[in-house]
């Protein structure tokens, strides 16, 4: 493949650097001989704050604001001044000046690459359970505006690096081109877990099922389906333990401390180690654009059970480190959850396939996979060859 010149520059846009993204521009960054910037609207998401985030951003990478007194005039001249970059705008619809900005630089005739998360296709809110009618009434707008976004954008962008076979479908649907998107995630880094590489599989499950769910007590997460599922099959004879992590009101579930029991929040950076624990993971969400907790999973080696509903699941089906469920269904949550109780041998062989699919989800994958792609369009239509995802196929 021919190589992307050294000289080659680009600047990335985003609303707020987080983790999920930083590392996989840092080794981006280094495929392009370091000759990349970020542009932020915001150094920081306040309820993220609150929920006791904190941006560890990789070590090279760093980030310049997009200052709010003449900030049209501060992007329109690094757009020029930048005509020869690649543009790459990550959840830009996600801020109102970020539109703006990608509309000037499709209006300048820059080449423009987007990070996409799917809209979500459902009215419960995302970053907690306010706001009814307003989330309800964004669910209602986001397919007309993203239309509008398809009309706009579809012919002037080079291509979408689309996170999750859902925001596959949603661009394909506002008339992009399959050949200008591409199957994508969000990606950390593996923590300080135990070395759990040498540890027997059949030293897990024996007298217990240990499960985790990491992530914010909101309507959206599905713990409450998780919970009755675990106290039906609790009930019917299997012994099964569920600990639940993550910032919010634990009063408002159904906690017994002995077998369903809240644990507090972990501190940030410490995933990994507190899941490593565990037998499985699981993420019952009602919708989850990703779900960075299955990465977190994966790489401390556990397997995930994951509603149909989060984008990665499309990892646990590729890799086969897990299964699915359908979103919201409590019992078929615990029908899965049975068959797993009654066959060892698939759960031995899940925690195998988890260890082998944590080596696809590291940042520098992800980065040389952007690399190829920007590499690869920069050439003849007919030197051109399909780039596989590391990751998952969409149907």
């Amino acid at each position: 493949m021919q190589k992307i010149e050294s000289e080659m520059k680009i600047l990335s846009w985003h609303p707020v650097l987080t983790d999920h993204q930083s590392y996989t521009l840092d080794a981006l960054k280094k495929k392009c001989d370091g000759d990349l910037e970020v542009y932020v609207a915001k150094t920081s998401n306040v309820e993220r704050n609150a929920q006791g985030w904190v941006n560890k951003h990789a070590s090279s990478l760093s980030s310049k604001l997009i200052p709010n007194k003449g900030w049209l005039k501060f992007i329109i001249k690094r757009l020029r001044n930048n005509s020869d970059a690649v543009h790459i705008f990550g959840s830009p619809f996600e801020q109102p000046k970020l539109i703006i900005v990608l509309l000037i630089a499709i209006v300048m005739g820059r080449r423009v690459y987007l990070i996409s998360e799917p809209y979500s296709p459902i009215s419960i809110g995302y970053q907690n359970d306010k706001r009814h009618f307003i989330n309800w009434l964004k669910s209602q707008v986001r397919p007309f505006l993203y239309r509008i976004y398809g009309v706009l954008l579809r012919r002037r962008i080079e291509g979408v690096f689309a996170i999750s076979c859902l925001a596959i479908e949603q661009y394909k649907r506002i008339g992009f081109a399959s050949k200008k998107i591409f199957p994508f995630g969000y990606f950390v880094t593996a923590q300080n877990a135990p070395n759990i590489s040498n540890t027997p599989d059949d030293s897990l499950g024996e007298e217990d099922f240990k499960l985790v769910f990491v992530g914010n007590l909101i309507a959206r997460k599905g713990l409450d389906v998780l919970i009755n599922s675990i106290r039906t099959l609790n009930e019917m004879g299997f012994d099964l333990t569920l600990d639940v992590y993550g910032p919010g009101d634990p009063n408002q579930y159904s906690f017994d401390e002995s077998k369903i029991r809240y644990c507090g929040k972990i501190p940030f950076g410490n995933s990994q180690s507190v899941i490593s624990k565990y037998d499985f993971l699981i993420l019952p969400s009602r919708f989850d654009g990703w779900g960075v907790v299955v990465n977190e999973a994966l790489m401390a080696g556990v397997p995930v059970i994951c509603s149909n509903q989060v984008g990665a699941s499309a990892i646990i089906s590729k890799w086969l480190c897990g299964t699915t469920f359908v979103s919201g269904d409590a019992s078929d949550l615990a029908f899965k959850l049975e068959g797993l109780l009654q066959n060892k041998e698939r759960f031995k062989s899940m925690r195998t396939a988890a260890k082998m699919a944590s080596y696809s989800l590291e940042p520098k994958v992800a980065g040389q996979y952007m690399f190829d792609i920007i590499n690869q369009n920069s050439i003849a239509d007919s030197l051109r060859k399909k780039i596989e995802s590391p990751w998952y196929e969409c149907e």
